[in-house]
């Protein structure tokens, strides 16, 4: 099968939606398909690259200089290029993955050459909106967001979310394609409890303390400051330590100066983002693994914790919470920090309980693998194709 897909963050971009459709192409590739994958470039020039048997159509892109400190890209007018792309791989299958430029302009590819669209969902208004936004302009462009996502996603023949609760909002919202919820997977050959950290405790100089870590973005969305005010409680009671591995630009230097102003700076040490042969060893040094992000459609880091066998310790909102419903983890309400320092000094204190939710967060992972994941998009795919025929 040619499956062509068109997103607007992809490889080498590091968020979820990034890495969960970079795994799937490598993926579909070892399962013998040809798979393109159409993604800006971080020049205003078009141009191919091979990736381990994948090719990537690069789109000619500017900086979006207000977010991320300008790490991301996006592709500016790209439908006659696109066209072309469309035109030389002739897919069996369209994927879009991001209701913007690339993926606009590849919905409108499929639509004029009559080519099967699936459409990966991997976005809510509060990803779209909070980089960019203030809170007050946030609520007031909530909803246009929300009638945004369903248009662009009600236009593809099928459409996929990591997870049941993501499918039900969707619904809930206005969607009447077909949808079906299928993990974004996780790696579980390279997240594993049986990686070595220990060099990146002596390299980022952190103390032999157990350890609570966050992974991910530092952007606003994120909630990374309900980890910080959680700080002060947690250290009341044990002797532990925060690490926080993620770039972000201007968020990430105010979460800093908020451990400052809370006096919990030498509890807490900050990381950007690692390199992929260091990443997946952070976890190892980790005795629990912290989510507070209330816009997560599942979260891969999250997946990557429990496949490095970590108990975790997520939000109750959002789909997320999945994650943590299996003996595996605890879940506290949206932007307590009292609950989430109760949960983080509640595992710590219970070395069984920790051994046990270890187990269950391993087990869980098994059901999340890429080889899984990529023999249900098949299946979507021989769907769309079937209603062609």
């Amino acid at each position: 099968m040619k499956i062509l897909f068109a997103t607007e963050s992809y490889y080498p971009n590091i968020d979820g939606g990034a890495v969960a459709q970079h795994r799937l192409v490598h993926e579909l590739v070892k399962n013998g398909h040809q798979v393109g994958v159409i993604a800006p470039n971080t020049a205003f020039k078009n141009n191919v690259e091979d990736d381990q048997g994948s090719t990537i159509f690069r789109t000619r892109a500017v900086k979006l200089p207000s977010y991320m400190a300008g790490k991301y890209h996006t592709s500016v007018i790209p439908l006659f290029q696109i066209k072309k792309i469309v035109q030389s791989f002739k897919p069996n299958v369209i994927n879009v993955c991001s209701p913007y430029p690339n993926g606009v302009c590849a919905m409108i590819c499929a639509k004029k050459y009559r080519i099967p669209l699936v459409g990966s969902i991997h976005m809510l208004p509060e990803n779209m909106l909070s980089p960019f936004l203030g809170k007050t302009h946030y609520e007031t462009l909530q909803s246009w967001s929300w009638w945004y996502l369903i248009t662009f996603y009600n236009r593809v023949d099928w459409a996929t979310v990591p997870t049941q609760t993501g499918a039900n909002m969707y619904t809930q919202k206005g969607l009447r394609t077909p949808i079906t919820p299928i993990s974004n997977g996780v790696n579980t050959t390279m997240f594993s409890p049986t990686n070595e950290g220990d060099y990146l405790r002596e390299k980022f100089n952190i103390p032999k303390k157990n350890i609570i870590l966050y992974t991910g973005r530092m952007s606003r969305e994120k909630n990374v400051d309900v980890i910080i005010k959680a700080i002060p409680d947690v250290i009341h009671e044990l002797d532990c330590h925060f690490l926080f591995c993620g770039s972000g630009g201007n968020y990430k230097q105010k979460m800093m100066k908020l451990a400052e102003t809370l006096q919990v700076e030498d509890h807490a040490t900050f990381v950007d983002f690692l390199n992929w042969e260091d990443y997946p060893n952070i976890y190892t040094i980790a005795d629990v693994f912290v989510m507070p992000a209330e816009s997560e459609l599942q979260s891969i880091v999250t997946l990557e914790a429990l496949a490095s066998q970590l108990p975790v310790i997520v939000v109750n909102c959002g789909a997320v919470q999945e994650l943590a419903r299996h003996e595996n983890g605890l879940l506290f309400e949206p932007q307590d920090s009292k609950q989430l320092a109760s949960n983080i000094i509640k595992i710590l204190s219970d070395k069984k309980l920790r051994t046990t939710m270890k187990k269950k967060s391993l087990e869980l992972s098994k059901s999340h693998t890429m080889p899984y994941v990529a023999a249900q998009y098949e299946k979507v795919y021989e769907n769309v194709l079937e209603k062609y025929k």
